[in-house]
Formats: C-alpha cells, structure tokens, sequence
C-alpha cells in the first residue's frame, strides 16, 4: 500500500492589526511670505521609512509630509503655499510577530486638518491609520489516493481550494510630459499643484500583467509677464502596460492594490524657452499575489473489511479565493455655498476621495457604506478674497447581489473615484457628481481535519471470534452505507450485491443482510 498525496502552497493571515496615531505639528510662516488671512486646503502623504518587527511587536518610524494653501492679508488675498514634514516613531502589539517577519503596511491618513493660530502661524493636525498584517506560506499535504488498496474501503470527496502561485513585488513607473493648451499663458510659479492615482486595472495575463488606469493633475499657478494672472489647468493623465510575472496565467485571481511610491510635478521649458511644459512622474508600488483554484479528490475517512484500518488525523486550514466583483456607486449632491463667501463665478477644481466606513452581509447581499470627502475650489466676487474652498462629506450606500459571497467571508473592497465634478446651479447652489468604482475581493477560509497517516494492523482476536459472520441488521433511522459498512467491517458493494440495492442510503427500518467476508 501507498499513500498518494498533493502538496498545495497557500498562504494564511498570521496577524493583522488596524491603530491609529495623531500628528501635530505648529508651523510658523516663512518670513518671506505675507501673514495668512485664511486657509484654503491641505494635502499630505505618510511615508514608513523603517520597519522593525519583534517579539509581539513592531517599531516603525517614518515622516508626514504636508503642504497647506492659504490665502494672504494682501491686496486680492493673494494665495501662498507652505510646507512641512512631522517625523514619527510607534511602537505597537502585534500577537503573533516574530523577527523573521516581513509585514505588510499599509500608512493612509484619515483626516487632515489645518488652521489659523494667528496670522503668522498654522497648526496642522493629521490622524494616520495604520494596516499592518503579515501572512506567512506554508505547505498542506491533501491525501487523494490509495496505491493497491486491498480489503480497503475508502470515501471521498471534492477538494476545492486555492493555492498561491505568484507571490512577489515589483514596481510601474509613469512618466508624462504635457504641454499647456495654447489658451493658457506660460507659469511663472506654481502655487498648488495635485497629482493622484485615479481608477486603475490590474489584470493576470500569461506569464505577465497587464496594468492601466489615469493619474488626476491639478495645477494652479501665476502666469509669467507684466501683469501676473492666477489660472488653473486640470486635466487626466492615462497610462497602460505589462509587467513581467513568471508563473502567472489569465485563469487566475489578482489580489493586487498599488500604492504610491514616489510622485512628483515639475515646470520645464518648451522649444520657445517658456514654462509650458508639465513634467509628470509618479512610482507605483506593485505588491503581487496570485491565486489558482485547485479542485481534486480527496479521501476523508477509510476502513479494512480484513485488517484493521485506522487513519490518523491532523488539522489543516483551506481558503479559496473567489473572482473579483466590480461594483459603482453614482453620487450626487446639492451643496448650498456660505453667504459669506460671496457670489460664485467660477469652478476651479473638484476632488473626490472615497473611504469605505462599513460592509456587512445581509439577506439581499452584501451592503457596503462609506463617504465621499469632496474638496470644490472656485472664484467668488468677493473683493478681497477671490477663491474659496468648500469641503463637504457625502454618504453613500452600494449593495451587492446576486453573488458567491456568503455570510462566512471576509472582503477586501478598495474604493477608487473615477468621476468628480460640479455644476454651478446657482450663485449659492453647486450640484456635485461622482462615480465611485468599488474593487471587491472576496475569500473563505475554514478549518478541517485531514487524514495524515494509515495504520494497518490484524483485527484483534476477540474482534474476530465474537463478530458473528452474518447479520440481520434495521437501521432506526436513514443511514449511509458508508457507516453501516464501517461498522461492521463490510465492503459497500457486497451490501448492495446481497441486498439488490442501487443506492447509497438505508432507510428506517428496512432489513438488509450482511455477511463477512463477502465479495
């Protein structure tokens, strides 16, 4: 006899923790700047600098860096830009970390907020949310069959799981250079600039990836010459490719999220020699995971009908990876401008950033919640401050049915914005538009007994001597063959072949006939 088995590669989550730290940070305005009169937006990144895992635990240090615009006490409250960076350093309680690890982080942050001390110095207030989770690969030994499996009895049944087959990291690297439309006058200095990853795909192909999506650029600036003029140029950027990614095929399934690496925007010379040239660059981290659903046979009990079979069992964990979802969301909302901010004339920029707040399954499928953070920058009438920036939190709600989730999985949704825009109504009245794309990656994972081992040895001499050869037996209730078989020792077949039965079950009361050693 031998046994044969599969060995399946998966991987599982070992630990993961969600924390929060808050930074703070008062910074003066540079002397060479005028005092702020308000402050119109804020942007910043996190960046992990160092990852030191331990016993239980994880030191990180890294930074914040964060630029805020503000409008000045000048004539025309004319717009500046300051910026600063605040180090941190945490220490956190992650049960089950080892040293060996290498744990994945994922540094977002959650709000950031700016405000006026006095006229010479800010304050700047930012909540950081931290994912950190570490998953570790381990083998599983699934027993499929029985190599000359005499007086044996063996059941079976469908395996269906998914095995990890590419597990890497790799980076994308976009580089753009745009020209400003002819309608618009050169720059002269840049005062806020915005660059961010918009809706992305990310695809298995054979032996590669293909990759594409649009990076959102916003640039507001003072236009060079005599007679300087603030003008705005928005505009989306797309980008495609393939990434070499051996072992990978187009059967497979993506757990995929980029993160930005590195981004940055520059003003060069054209061939005239005026600023109208927009370098753009930005680095997407490319963490890969792959997964292949293996379905196979496998044998989950056994018995002897002439020696004494007994399987020995050891826990083992599955997990299968369902196909990914795509979800949209249309958001709208009617937003009522402060009277204080006088007439609205014109619509700078409108950004959108989605978070997800909640996702729960239910009894139509799965609901998912979250809120739609919408920045609109626009010119006013009023005479000493021209532009103005509304920020506004919209909820939204997308349900998802019809789909192979079920109550016992766990997903991972990424929400991307795809559209944002707004239409002036009225003086006081901007109606905000958005889609809002979900990317929804659903798995199960369960724990289960699977045999390791067979032990074969003679039945026990009082087994066989007190055992008698023929049986009358009625079950009390229906029963398997499969149990009625084990029980007695009796191969399933004989039972049918003596019984003249065709199926696999014995119902209440029904007489059958066993006898040992038959067929």
């Amino acid at each position: 006899m031998e046994l044969k088995k599969v060995n399946l590669h998966m991987d599982r989550v070992k630990c993961q923790i969600n924390t929060q730290i808050t930074l703070e940070e008062d910074k003066n305005i540079s002397d060479r700047n005028p005092d702020a009169a308000s402050i119109l937006m804020e942007k910043g990144r996190v960046v992990v600098e160092d990852v030191r895992p331990g016993k239980d635990s994880l030191a990180m240090k890294g930074k914040m860096f964060y630029e805020v615009l503000y409008a000045s006490e000048e004539e025309n409250g004319r717009l500046y830009r300051m910026q600063g960076e605040i180090p941190w350093e945490e220490k956190v309680r992650v049960e089950g970390m080892e040293n060996i690890d290498s744990p994945q982080i994922q540094a977002n942050i959650e709000d950031l907020r700016s405000s006026l001390i006095n006229s010479r110095k800010i304050n700047v207030r930012g909540l950081i949310n931290f994912c950190i989770q570490t998953k570790e690969i381990r083998d599983e030994e699934i027993l499929t069959d029985i190599i000359e499996p005499e007086n044996m009895e063996i059941k079976k049944e469908t395996y269906s799981g998914s095995v990890i087959s590419v597990d890497r990291k790799d980076v994308f690297r976009i580089k753009e250079d745009l020209e400003l439309p002819a309608s618009l006058p050169p720059i002269g200095e840049v005062l806020w600039k915005y660059l961010e990853l918009g809706k992305w795909e990310i695809r298995p192909l054979e032996e590669s990836i293909g990759i594409q999506g649009e990076l959102k650029l916003f640039i507001l600036y003072e236009s060079s010459g005599e007679e300087p003029e603030i003008k705005a140029y928005e505009t989306t950027i797309p980008f495609s490719g393939n990434m070499e990614c051996p072992g990978s095929n187009s059967c497979m399934v993506a757990d995929i999220t980029p993160g930005i690496n590195y981004e940055n925007v520059s003003v060069k010379q054209d061939y005239d020699g005026e600023e109208r040239v927009i370098e753009v660059e930005m680095v997407l981290d490319i963490p890969i995971q792959m997964y292949e659903r293996r379905e196979l046979e496998q044998i989950t009990d056994i018995y002897g009908t002439a020696l004494e079979i007994t399987p020995e069992y050891g826990r083992g964990s599955s997990k299968l990876v369902c196909d990914k979802y795509q979800g949209r969301v249309k958001v709208v909302e009617n937003i009522k401008l402060p009277a204080s901010h006088g007439k609205i004339l014109q619509i700078c920029h409108v950004n959108g950033n989605a978070m997800i707040e909640d996702s729960r399954m239910e009894a139509e499928g799965l609901t998912v919640e979250g809120i739609l953070s919408v920045t609109m920058m626009y010119m006013t009438d009023h005479e000493s401050r021209k532009y103005e920036v509304m920020k506004k939190e919209v909820p939204f709600t997308y349900l998802m049915g019809n789909s192979e989730v079920t109550s016992k999985a766990k997903w991972k949704i990424v929400p991307m914005v795809e559209q944002c825009s707004g239409v002036i109504l009225d003086e006081s009245h901007v109606e905000v538009k958005s889609l809002v794309d979900l990317d929804i990656l659903a798995e199960e994972q369960w724990e289960r007994m699977t045999i390791t081992n067979v032990k074969i040895n003679p039945f026990p001499e009082e087994i066989i001597t007190n055992t008698p050869g023929i049986i009358v037996y009625i079950p009390e209730k229906t029963e398997s063959l499969w149990n009625i078989g084990k029980r007695y020792c009796v191969s399933q077949e004989s039972i049918k072949e003596i019984n003249h039965l065709t199926g696999n079950e014995v119902e209440k009361g029904q007489k059958i006939l066993l006898v040992k050693g038959a067929c």
